[in-house]
């Protein structure tokens, strides 16, 4: 691991501390109760992810997605039916129907958080503890806050809930849940993810967005060479999805960065060629990219174009259909549907 990779994680570990003694801390000594946090925490699910040790984050408006008639069939055949309505029986969460979700990936854990439809957060929090093998503690800081910590097949895991609105579930490393509560409480100054230095200098993903997905810098490694050189002095990478038209998605690359090149869109243009002529490429029809664009911009290089949806989702289903039940876990297959796969393993 690298000497920047390193001290990344000490940050982590310094803010994931301070988060925790916020979070233990207690008031003075007062005849009144605690405050609920219905009217000032935050609302967004980006506002309860941390940047400090982040890997990468991605972010998600799935209701958006499922409402639209003509992107919810072809999403379906990544994603079965069967296999969403399992889960939402399980946890009492409709991914379908979520305003907002993100994922962050950190050397500590992954942190989840979604916002939800509607004030649900009870029936979750409810299945949640159900499925936790042992060591439940549920805390309740604060009116509508509340924390259960537990591990389930060996792992630790946390649920946070925020106004029943809102849930942020930690894997791995617990104190990813305590930070979340930080934020929540509004204890905790610390950057979230989009605000801290390598993400801040990319755009926040628009409205309307059906997915984004960001890559904080420093690139190390084989990394640093990737892009023809480009990620070496990058500092941050995103990547937008939005609709195009019914059959096809609009796609914008966005690299942070100061970079010696002359002409670094060239070596922008020269690195999609790469990639979209790649067998990788070829999978996802991203040599079909139509209407591209490459802008340099300050201390931006921006690539856009349009992809078509079907042999996106054909390559989506090529890559992840063996492994979409450990996305989701043994328990959210039908009976048909393990009944039907008894022998099969990922490729």
């Amino acid at each position: 691991m690298g000497g920047r990779r390193k001290r990344a994680r000490l940050r982590a570990f310094a803010i994931i501390a301070s988060a925790c003694s916020a979070c233990s801390a207690r008031p003075s000594a007062s005849p009144s109760a605690p405050a609920p946090v219905s009217d000032a925490a935050p609302r967004s699910p980006l506002d309860y992810v941390p940047s400090a040790g982040l890997r990468w984050l991605a972010f998600a408006q799935p209701r958006l997605i499922y409402r639209d008639s003509a992107l919810r069939p072809w999403l379906e055949q990544v994603i079965s039916r069967e296999r969403l309505d399992a889960f939402t029986a399980l946890t009492a969460v409709d991914l379908r129907e979520l305003p907002a979700a993100v994922v962050a990936s950190y050397d500590l854990g992954t942190l989840h958080v979604a916002a939800l439809a509607a004030p649900d957060g009870g029936r979750a929090r409810a299945r949640f503890e159900e499925r936790l093998s042992s060591g439940a503690i549920v805390k309740h800081p604060r009116p509508m806050l509340y924390r259960i910590t537990g591990t389930r097949a060996g792992e630790p895991r946390a649920l946070v809930s925020v106004n029943d609105r809102l849930l942020a579930f930690a894997s791995g490393e617990l104190s990813l849940a305590r930070v979340a509560e930080a934020y929540a409480e509004q204890r905790l100054k610390s950057p979230t993810a989009l605000r801290g230095a390598a993400l801040s200098t990319l755009p926040p993903p628009p409205e309307s967005a059906l997915a984004a997905f960001y890559f904080p810098g420093p690139f190390e490694r084989d990394w640093a060479q990737a892009a023809h050189g480009l990620l070496g002095p990058a500092l941050a990478v995103g990547v937008t999805v939005e609709k195009a038209s019914d059959a096809a998605l609009r796609v914008t690359v966005v690299v942070a960065g100061d970079w010696p090149a002359e002409h670094p869109e060239a070596e922008l243009e020269a690195a999609w060629g790469d990639l979209a002529n790649s067998s990788t490429g070829q999978l996802f029809g991203l040599d079909l990219a139509k209407n591209m664009k490459i802008v340099e911009h300050l201390h931006q290089l921006t690539w856009s174009g349009e992809l078509a949806v079907e042999p996106l989702v054909r390559g989506l289903r090529a890559a992840t259909i063996a492994n979409v039940p450990e996305m989701f876990g043994d328990h959210s297959q039908t009976p048909s549907e393990q009944s039907a796969q008894p022998d099969s393993k990922p490729r």
